[in-house]
C-alpha cells in the first residue's frame, strides 16, 4: 500500500501545532460558576420621594430592586454586591435562603453619571456573572432602568 506523504506531513504539522498551542496557552484552575441571573425591570431603580425635579436635583438616594432566576438555589449566606463604578455608592446585603427578589435601599448616586455593577456570591465563593444596570431620567419625576451602561 503506497504511503501518502502529504497526509503524513499534514498530520505532523497538526500535531506540532496543537503541541505548541498547548505550550503557549496559560493554564488556570477551573471553578464552577454560580448559575443565577439577576433581573431588573424598567422600575428597578427608584427614588422613594422624588424632588420636584430630578433634572434640577440629580444627586439622589435611590433604591435598587430586582430578582433572581436560574438553576442554583440561593443558599443561606449568599451575598448580593452593588458597586457604582462611576461613583462612590456600594452595598452588600445577605439574601435569605431561597430568595428570588432583593431590595437595596439608600444608594447615593448622581443620576446623570452612574453605573451599578451587581453580582451574587455564594457561601462557597462562587460568583454569578457581573450585571450592569443604570437609571435614565425620563422626566422631572420619573426614571427608567435599563441594562448595561452606555
Amino acid at each position: 500500500m503506497p504511503v501518502n506523504c502529504r497526509r503524513i506531513a499534514v498530520l505532523a504539522l497538526a500535531t506540532l501545532g496543537a503541541g505548541l498551542a498547548s505550550l503557549a496557552c496559560a493554564t488556570h484552575e477551573a471553578s464552577p460558576a454560580f448559575r443565577r441571573a439577576l433581573l431588573f425591570d424598567d422600575r428597578g431603580i427608584s427614588v422613594p420621594l422624588p424632588p420636584p425635579s430630578l433634572i434640577d436635583q440629580p444627586e439622589q438616594e435611590v433604591d435598587l430592586e430586582g430578582g433572581t432566576a436560574g438553576k442554583d438555589r440561593i443558599a443561606a449566606g449568599t451575598k448580593l454586591y452593588v458597586e457604582d463604578i462611576d461613583g462612590d455608592a456600594h452595598a452588600m446585603i445577605e439574601l435569605a435562603e431561597g430568595a428570588t427578589s432583593f431590595s437595596v435601599d439608600g444608594l447615593s448616586v448622581d443620576l446623570r453619571a452612574h453605573c451599578f455593577e451587581v453580582w451574587l456570591e455564594s457561601p462557597d465563593g462562587r460568583e454569578t456573572e457581573h450585571f450592569h444596570v443604570r437609571a435614565h431620567i425620563t422626566s422631572d419625576t420619573t426614571l427608567e432602568t435599563t441594562p448595561a451602561c452606555d
